[in-house]
């Protein structure tokens, strides 16, 4: 079967196939000289436009399956069949395949531009449900077959890659070079407001300067290097080659006539454009000169003569030369001398080219000139008024008619070499042959401005073949039709529109319709290849070209840029390593390596200055980072996207790590977070304190501000108390507790924890806490656990779950029971509720332990 979307057939192929644009079919490959489509086409209508691809549903479709035979001969016409295994079915069991009520089925991912395509069984016409009159499943039945859009091969794909670096160098180049007009230039005057700003560019830029041309050559040169690469690849397919050589030749015309090497296109383009003709158009000579040289009397061949006016069209004149000295040898001797005099003149002939003998244009005009007239000269010396029909007489021998035939012949390369028009037409095989010729044989002066006069006058005695697309976008090109040939371009290519379009518009060729379209031409190239990249499956690997691209494209690709960039992938080398070993974690990974992707998203957000869409990005980072345990680095990210609430569910994750892994945990998370977060946290929480929020972006509310200050806050003041307490500095944990319970910084659920904390230094030998500090923290139980009445999770729950962990860390008695408990229970919070009450208890019994020690020990004043 075949599929079609109207505009440009697609193919299926086998997971892991290496085909690119070949249309697919369901057949026996057994059989592949009677091929069976199984299906005709999806209209175009159900997968939206080719072009964008984006546009389409995802819903399952439904292919045509019932078509008869003459339309599939139809089909067939004009659809390549690419034959898979395994097959649906074989020509002799279509119709019992279709009979037996299966179909396919096809979805289109909203992504890639991929399709998948799968047997399924028809629905019935009726309201009965559909079903099969052979059920029995076969492996066709089981297959999916994935199809791509735009699947481009290897060498393709290294081509893109390889030509957007040429492509950003010749933003570069053509932007440094522009000179804007200083305010006292009085041609731009009306450019500038009375405050010297500039308001106005049109008109001001203009074509580029010939050093600027001159480098836009050399990329050029390098454009057509890489397309060179392309056609020379073993494994490209014949329709991919012959595309990318029409690429070349085209692209190569475009630099010959728009990008002289001068860089202002005043010198003679005559051999330019014959290396040219020679190059899209080469005729074989060797094998066929060979052929006619080796025989006794050469010029008895047939081949003999078109062999020498080709040679002559084409600036072959060495081969030509000596073709014609061989005549020196002929019996007749008027030939014979006729010969050797053509083959002279023809060797002699000044070219262009030989710029030691010739270094300026006019001296080389001039020499043609002198040639022309010797030649001539020499001609009629021969001739000794002999006319028309008598040139080959010869009074001292017998006179042949045979050799009366050869004047016509002679005529030929005389009227070539003289630079006669009418026989240059009558001899080309095609215009571009005339237009070859014709720099070097009929107007040695020829110019740049005067090919599109001359192409016309071709044109009306050797017209276009205008079913060949390659001839009509080459004439548009020398015509200086530059839209016709950018729009056929664009059908033979879109890398090729793109491109040339963006070089033409770089020299100022490319007209403006702002009346009408609100992209420019050039844009609009653009923008449709960068589509087509992110239809493709390598739009993943080829992510900073499509962006670089889009960035190029105007104001429209701009748009279209922020919201392409925060779809990219992130990819995260190692994470499939990471979540093998099931702990989120991999010391074994460099983390520059890990991120480098992501440092390059960065980095292209940044050179871009996509500020909004990195903070998108950072927050999407952010959150995959969370959910792998990567906090640090979340952290990092969550910063850079100035994400509040994603801070704050970082150090409420934090806490949590310490409820149920304990100090060591906490503080390995805490110590993965920039230390200068950490160590700025308590000044920007007093600064937003005060009221100061001038740094802080409007968007992002002050509470969600303070809140996440707040939270870095106490998670640096809670690291610190647990590193006072493991060195034994117990006065300044106490210090440190009361300060995190009564700063109004540590959060509510958080409380009934930081109470637990305090029993063992409440009940160490040392009085730890003054009078005053008890108190304090009696106020806070007592809000615990007034509080917990009504909301029993939020001041509990961290408390019951921080207990629960304690007899594995060698905890007592009481944590162990709370454990069993709560396995028993069926009611967590109830019985969670009990346990932490029973907690706080013990805190209320050391808090009046500790509070009569202080008293009583006089550790200060309480009244």
């Amino acid at each position: 079967m075949a599929f079609s979307t109207g505009k440009s057939a697609f193919s299926f192929s086998a997971a892991g196939s290496s085909s690119t644009s070949l249309p697919f079919s369901f057949a026996n490959p057994s059989a592949p000289k009677n091929p069976t489509p199984l299906a005709h086409s999806i209209s175009a209508g159900a997968f939206g436009s080719t072009t964008t691809g984006t546009s389409a549903s995802s819903a399952d479709m439904i292919v045509d399956a019932n078509g008869d035979d003459d339309a599939d001969a139809d089909a067939d016409a004009d659809v390549d069949e690419v034959y898979l295994e395994p097959y649906a079915f074989t020509r002799k069991d279509k119709a019992k395949w279709k009979a037996s009520g299966r179909t396919l089925l096809a979805a289109l991912s909203p992504v890639n531009g991929e399709i998948a395509a799968w047997v399924a069984k028809r629905p019935s016409g009726s309201d009965k449900p559909a079903a099969l009159t052979d059920p029995k499943l076969s492996t066709t039945d089981r297959t999916m077959y994935i199809a791509s859009l735009n699947k481009f091969p290897p060498a393709v794909h290294n081509l893109y890659r390889e030509t957007h670096t040429l492509f950003m160098s010749l933003q570069h180049i053509v932007a440094s070079s522009i000179r804007l007009p200083q305010p006292g230039d009085a041609p731009f005057a009306q450019a500038w407001d009375s405050k010297g700003n500039l308001v106005a560019l049109d008109g001001l830029l203009g074509p580029p300067a010939a050093e600027t041309v001159i480098h836009m050559r050399r990329l050029v040169d390098m454009y057509l290097e890489e397309l060179n690469k392309l056609r020379a690849t073993e494994d490209l397919d014949d329709e991919d080659r012959i595309k990318y050589n029409h690429a070349y030749n085209i692209f190569n015309l475009a630099e010959v006539l728009y990008l002289p090497q001068d860089g202002r296109g005043e010198g003679l383009v005559g051999e330019e454009l014959l290396d040219w003709v020679n190059a899209a158009d080469p005729v074989n000579i060797n094998d066929e000169g060979n052929e006619i040289i080796q025989s006794a009397e050469p010029w008895d061949q047939p081949l003999f003569w078109p062999f020498v006016i080709r040679c002559l069209l084409r600036g072959l004149f060495e081969p030509a030369s000596t073709f014609l000295r061989t005549l020196s040898s002929h019996p007749h001797p008027p030939i014979a001398k006729l010969g050797a005099l053509l083959a002279n003149n023809v060797k002699s002939m000044p070219r262009s080219t030989n710029t030691s003998a010739y270094p300026l244009d006019n001296q080389f005009i001039t020499a043609h000139k002198a040639w022309l007239a010797r030649f001539r000269a020499e001609f009629a010396s021969f001739l000794g008024g002999r006319g028309r029909g008598h040139w080959l007489e010869d009074s001292s021998s017998s006179y042949s008619s045979e050799w009366a035939t050869w004047e016509d012949d002679f005529r030929s390369v005389l009227e070539l070499l003289e630079g006669k028009a009418e026989r240059v037409f009558e001899e080309s095989s095609d215009w571009r042959e005339a237009i070859g010729a014709w720099g070097v044989l009929v107007n040695v002066g020829l110019r740049r401005d005067d090919i599109p006069g001359l192409v016309k006058r071709i044109l009306r005695e050797l017209p276009v073949d205008s079913t060949l697309l390659e001839d009509s976008i080459q004439s548009a090109l020398t015509q200086g039709d530059i839209v016709k040939a950018l729009m056929g371009c664009h059908e033979l290519d879109v890398w090729l529109a793109a491109h040339l379009g963006d070089v033409f518009d770089k020299l100022g060729l490319v007209p403006d319709d702002e009346e009408r379209f609100e992209t420019s031409l050039r844009d609009y190239f653009l923008l449709e290849y960068s589509d087509m990249l992110m239809e493709s499956p390598s739009q993943e690997s080829l992510w900073r070209v499509i962006v670089d691209y889009l960035s190029a494209a105007g104001d429209q690709g701009r748009n279209r840029l922020k919201d392409y960039i925060v779809h990219v992938s992130i990819r995260v080398h190692g994470e499939a390593a990471q979540q093998a070993n099931g702990n989120g974690m991999d010391l074994e990974t460099d983390p520059t390596e890990r991120f480098q992707h992501f440092k390059e998203l960065r980095e292209t957000c940044q050179h871009l200055k996509l500020d909004d869409e990195w903070r998108v990005i950072s927050a999407i980072m952010a959150d995959r980072l969370i959910r792998r345990g990567d906090y640090g680095l979340a952290a990092t990210m969550s910063l850079s996207a100035e994400d509040g609430y994603t801070l704050s569910r970082i150090a409420e994750a934090i806490l949590n790590a310490y409820v149920e892994h304990g100090s060591a945990e906490f503080l390995r998370l805490v110590d993965s977070l920039p230390p200068t977060m950490l160590h700025d946290a308590p000044l920007t929480l007093n600064e937003l304190q005060q009221g100061d929020f001038s740094e802080y972006d409007g968007a992002i509310s002050k509470t969600t501000m303070v809140m996440f200050a707040s939270r870095l806050t106490f998670l640096s003041e809670f690291r610190d108390y647990l590193l006072y307490l493991g060195q034994g500095v117990k006065d300044k944990a106490a210090s440190k507790l009361v300060g995190l319970l009564t700063s109004s910084i540590a959060p509510v659920e958080f409380w009934a924890v930081l109470l637990a904390e305090s029993v063992d230094l409440l009940e160490d030998q040392q009085i730890l806490f003054s009078s005053n500090e008890t108190f304090e923290l009696m106020r806070v139980l007592d809000d615990v656990v007034s509080n917990s009445q009504s909301a029993p999770v939020e001041y509990l729950r961290q408390l019951w779950r921080h207990l629960e962990r304690q007899p594995a860390e060698g905890g007592n008695a009481n944590g162990t029971k709370a454990a069993n408990g709560v396995a028993k229970a069926g009611d967590e919070i109830s019985t969670g509720t009990v346990i932490a009450r029973r907690k706080l208890d013990e805190v209320r019994l050391a808090l009046a332990r500790n509070l009569a020690r202080a008293l009583v020990d006089g550790f200060d004043n309480a009244f």
